[in-house]
């Protein structure tokens, strides 16, 4: 899609919703001066995550919230990004305003999240904790190590819970109504993801 957007104008802006600068080291070399990069994230995560970054990378780091962007105009930037992010913004609610203003902000947009029917969550690496009702999955994470986490009180539960909500197919589609839409399978990193797109056409 870069490439793309790059034989259509000398520059493009990309706004990396959730991002890290590290991630943008897979950046080819000869697109790095075309390309300038807007990570939006908590603060805490801009800092920890915009150290080693290679030589070239044009970034800029943003405090904010990707489910309201009003110091954005729509249509802002080139290409907006958002790589396994939209299932940590809590509420359904949340993830409607979410799609809402990346679809606003961004001319095209690329976005991807894990699989809801996929049986084991990426996010633990432990088989069907995601389609547990609540309260047996708050019984289980307070209680026992699960996969490559480990328990927790009730308040960490809650947040746990509170932050990671996977969503269907249909549910994706509804909210990007106007991407296309296609799967992506990796056996070996047991990850089967939903990926939303809006082309630069």
């Amino acid at each position: 899609m870069i490439e793309d957007l790059l034989d259509q104008r000398e520059e493009i802006r990309i706004l990396d919703v959730g991002g890290r600068a590290e991630y943008w080291n897979m950046l080819a070399p000869h697109l790095r001066g075309r390309v300038q990069l807007t990570l939006l994230n908590y603060g805490e995560e801009l800092a920890a995550y915009s150290q080693n970054v290679v030589d070239g990378l044009r970034f800029e780091n943003a405090a904010g919230n990707a489910c309201a962007m009003p110091q954005y105009e729509d249509g802002a930037f080139d290409l907006v990004h958002s790589n396994s992010v939209i299932e940590h913004v809590g509420s359904y609610s949340n993830m409607r305003d979410f799609a809402s203003e990346v679809r606003r902000v961004g001319r095209t947009y690329y976005v991807q999240t894990p699989n809801f029917w996929f049986p084991i969550d990426p996010h633990n690496a432990f088989p069907m904790l995601h389609w547990m009702p609540d309260p047996l999955r708050m019984f289980a994470v307070t209680r026992f190590n699960l996969g490559v986490t480990r328990k927790v009180d009730f308040a960490g539960a809650a947040a746990r819970l509170d932050g990671t909500k996977m969503i269907s197919r249909s549910y994706f589609r509804a909210l990007f109504p106007d991407g296309e839409h296609s799967s992506e399978r990796m056996a070996l990193v047991f990850v089967k993801s939903l990926i939303a797109t809006r082309g630069a056409g």
